[in-house]
């Protein structure tokens, strides 16, 4: 983003949509969800919903994003001391 515009992860196209919702159609409360491994056996898997997407005018990829609480929790989250999946 030296140039100042987002780009597109595959493609590198600097044409995306404004950030919309991220919705499935199965209902209102079905988000995409980033999962990482549990670190112990008896300890819940961190998950962070994503609440918003961009796509790619170009390609078509769907790019998520975290909404403001999830990044906040993923910042204070430390994945690298996550078990391997």
């Amino acid at each position: 983003m030296a140039d100042g515009v987002l780009r597109c992860g595959v493609c590198g196209s600097g044409r995306l949509t404004p950030v919309a919702e991220l919705r499935s159609n199965d209902g209102w409360h079905d988000r995409l969800r980033l999962r990482f491994a549990r670190r112990g056996a008896l300890r819940p898997r961190p998950t962070f919903h994503a609440e918003y997407a961009r796509a790619c005018r170009d390609c078509g990829a769907v790019i998520p994003f975290l909404g403001e609480e999830e990044r906040r929790a993923l910042a204070d989250d430390d994945p690298a001391g996550h078990d391997a999946l």
